[in-house]
């Protein structure tokens, strides 16, 4: 919460202890490989691709900006993206919104690491997000969509309703930009606690009320 009672900023969580080990990692990658001995067999364009899978996100991890600024006053909420300042920033008015949803997602990342022998090895790891989004509708069709995953009755079935949940995620998506009524993620906590404490935090200000859809499952 801002110093005054009627301004409310959600923060990304950073990581700054993991964002400076890949940065690190990264630059040593990109670095050594063209001025240390050893490396003379690795093809440039490892050390080129490991340095910057490493970097990239690093950099996000370490000074990365999302901010999304309520104000109550003026009725906006403004959000904000950049590393260290803001790149790029849009306002929209909160009678926009509706509702505040928690979502939950299943997502995979990817991460990379050097052998001994300078082989470069992948592992995939698999963990849930919860995303809380403020959408228009106050009867969110993500609940329709909800249901229709939770009533699977086998392989086929389920595998029916994930294509057809991925189908109908995008139309509902591209219904809402045309309209101008586009949903905005406010977080992706992996934590569903904290996702239900940021949907409370925004639903309680806002005035709005709070569909948790993230105990789904």
């Amino acid at each position: 919460m801002n110093g005054s009672p009627d301004i409310l900023e959600i923060k990304n969580e950073r990581k700054p202890l993991v964002g400076l080990l890949l940065t690190v990692i990264g630059l040593a990658a990109l670095i050594v490989p063209r001025v240390g001995v050893g490396f003379e067999d690795m093809p440039w364009w490892v050390s080129l691709l490991f340095g910057l899978a490493c970097l990239i996100p690093g950099l996000i991890m370490l000074v990365g900006l999302n901010v999304h600024r309520f104000d109550r006053t003026r009725k906006t909420v403004t959000s904000a993206w950049g590393l260290v300042v803001p790149f790029r920033s849009t306002e929209r008015p909160t009678g926009d919104f509706r509702t505040v949803v928690i979502l939950k997602e299943k997502n995979t990342e990817t991460r990379s690491r050097t052998t001994p022998n300078t082989t470069v090895r992948t592992e995939r790891r698999t963990f849930y997000e919860y995303p809380v989004k403020l959408i228009c509708e106050e009867d969110p069709p993500e609940a329709d969509l909800a249901d229709l995953m939770a009533t699977g009755g086998g392989v086929v079935d389920t595998l029916g309703n994930l294509r057809q949940y991925g189908v109908r995620m995008l139309e509902i998506e591209k219904e809402r930009k045309a309209t101008g009524r586009a949903s905005l993620t406010i977080g992706k906590p992996r934590n569903r606690d904290k996702a239900l404490e940021m949907a409370r935090q925004v639903a309680g200000f806002l005035d709005l009320e709070v569909c948790d859809l993230g105990v789904r499952e």
